[in-house]
């Protein structure tokens, strides 16, 4: 049997599966033009970050029988058509590949394989904790989903951060209260971020991706990514040391002159499958018990939530509501985004600033995500799909299984609350009250944005007991007040969207 091996530009995982049992007739393909690529304007700093990784994995593999296919400047190769020229050459007749992280390039995978008559064996992904298996296990008895009933089951099911007793470090699950401190409570420097200088093979990649993808969003001016293994576990390890101590506390903190805070900016790693997700648990849980880091709880239940609870969990809604989720419109929002927010220039300085610094470090954290532009969008009524897009393309850490959820279930609630209990939206007082913006004519636009939208969603937020306070809030509003703000919010909507 003639068996060809697959590795995406996002199954970069030392433990890939598709490792195992190598056979020196073996083919292995290294896939560099994911298809989405083309599809999507992705981050150029994304691109370069995967390429590559994937080009220096294979400098250092030792296997003879490996096909590497390349970008080529003006030749979209998609993978069923660059797999028909390739098992057609090599007279392949079994494919073998680690499941892949998205829902198009796994139908695109077996229709390719049913219709060529070539087996397909599809093994487990690495990348997360949880198998396959998991999240259908503890689902199938649930009328709801809510991340914080399986982030306890995982928690049970592998051990993480449990006492002897099977009880929860610190007597508690959650410590996400003790975690959304403002910025003005920040009484420490933030430490300067290591600079990982771009080698060869990093600046040969550049070039490729700047003429394959001229049009490709942001820049690679600013690009400061680790490519390897060890530099990822290096920076995993530079975290734990200079930022864990501060992470759960300000984890929610927005600073207008420092967007990385003390975020450890391990997403891409993982989801590329140049860190794994537990050994960053393990390192994390051995530097808390570390008496003399003085770690809190809030720090290392904070970092595992995110890791084991949200990362898990997110992965699991993606694939049990696919293809269905990116119909999903549940306000029936229709307006399109203009080069205002890809520009920054919007005129509300939060909303801007996380613009551009997403533009330019490919990167923002998740309350700036969540609370100011995915908010900011879904109160304006842009269409669901015209926020997923905009997402795909802005972050080095956006993958299909990534931004579905959060933007059609967290960032704008279009899928009606699948796992999400309400909206994620928010006026000024909330923006001020955890940064370090002053107060000003933005916040009347942000406050009109809010109120318009309640106002138009009157009768879903009258028919929720935790919502209905918004109504009576709405109806009390002065007159005057309510017309000024609504008017600026309408002016910010003509302004920007299309």
């Amino acid at each position: 049997m003639k068996i060809l091996r697959i590795v995406l530009p996002d199954q970069l995982s030392v433990n890939n599966p598709v490792y195992e049992n190598l056979n020196k007739n073996d083919h292995l393909l290294f896939y560099e033009p994911m298809d989405s690529f083309y599809e999507i304007n992705h981050h150029k700093q994304k691109i370069v970050l995967l390429l590559s990784s994937m080009r220096k994995i294979v400098m250092s593999h030792d296997h003879k029988n490996i096909i590497h296919m390349k970008l080529l400047k003006n030749n979209k190769h998609n993978l069923a058509s660059f797999l028909k020229s390739i098992t057609e050459q090599y007279q392949f007749n079994k494919i073998v590949i680690s499941k892949p992280s998205d829902f198009k390039t796994n139908k695109d995978l077996m229709f390719f394989c049913q219709s060529s008559g070539i087996e397909l064996e599809v093994l487990s992904d690495r990348r997360f904790i949880s198998s396959s298996d998991d999240f259908s296990d503890w689902s199938s008895d649930k009328k709801t989903r809510i991340q914080e009933y399986y982030y306890r089951w995982l928690r049970k099911k592998y051990n993480i951060l449990m006492t002897s007793e099977n009880k929860p470090e610190g007597d508690k699950w959650n410590f996400d209260k003790d975690n959304r401190a403002g910025i003005s409570k920040l009484k420490s420097d933030i430490p300067s971020r290591t600079e990982m200088k771009p080698d060869q093979v990093v600046f040969d990649t550049m070039v490729d991706v700047e003429e394959c993808f001229p049009n490709s969003t942001g820049s690679l001016e600013n690009f400061n990514w680790a490519t390897t293994h060890n530099d990822a576990e290096k920076l995993l390890d530079d975290f734990l040391e200079r930022y864990f101590k501060n992470y759960g506390t300000f984890q929610d903190a927005i600073n207008k002159d420092n967007t990385f805070m003390f975020h450890s900016l391990l997403s891409p790693y993982l989801n590329s499958g140049l860190l794994d997700p537990q050994l960053c648990i393990d390192k994390a849980i051995a530097k808390y018990n570390d008496s003399e880091a003085k770690i809190p709880i809030n720090s290392v239940e904070g970092f595992i939530r995110q890791i084991l609870g949200w990362r898990e969990f997110i992965r699991g809604v993606y694939w049990e509501n696919m293809p269905q989720y990116k119909n999903l419109n549940y306000w029936s929002h229709k307006k399109k985004l203009n080069d205002n927010w890809y520009t920054g220039n919007t005129g509300i300085p939060p909303l801007d600033d996380a613009i551009i610094e997403s533009k330019e470090f490919a990167y923002s954290h998740h309350i700036n995500r969540l609370m100011i532009i995915a908010n900011l969008m879904n109160l304006a009524g842009i269409n669901p799909n015209e926020m997923y897009r905009w997402f795909m393309e802005m972050y080095i850490d956006s993958y299909d299984w990534v931004m579905v959820p959060n933007v059609y279930g967290m960032g704008s609630y279009a899928d009606g609350g699948i796992f999400s209990t309400k909206p994620y939206i928010c006026g000024s007082s909330y923006m001020l009250r955890m940064s370090n913006y002053s107060k000003g004519d933005w916040c009347d636009v942000v406050d009109g944005l809010y109120w318009r939208f309640v106002e138009k969603n009157i009768k879903f937020f009258e028919s929720n007991p935790r919502l209905a306070v918004m109504t009576r809030s709405l109806n009390n509003m002065n007159t005057d007040r309510k017309k000024l703000i609504f008017k600026k919010a309408n002016e910010f909507i003509k302004t920007n969207t299309l």
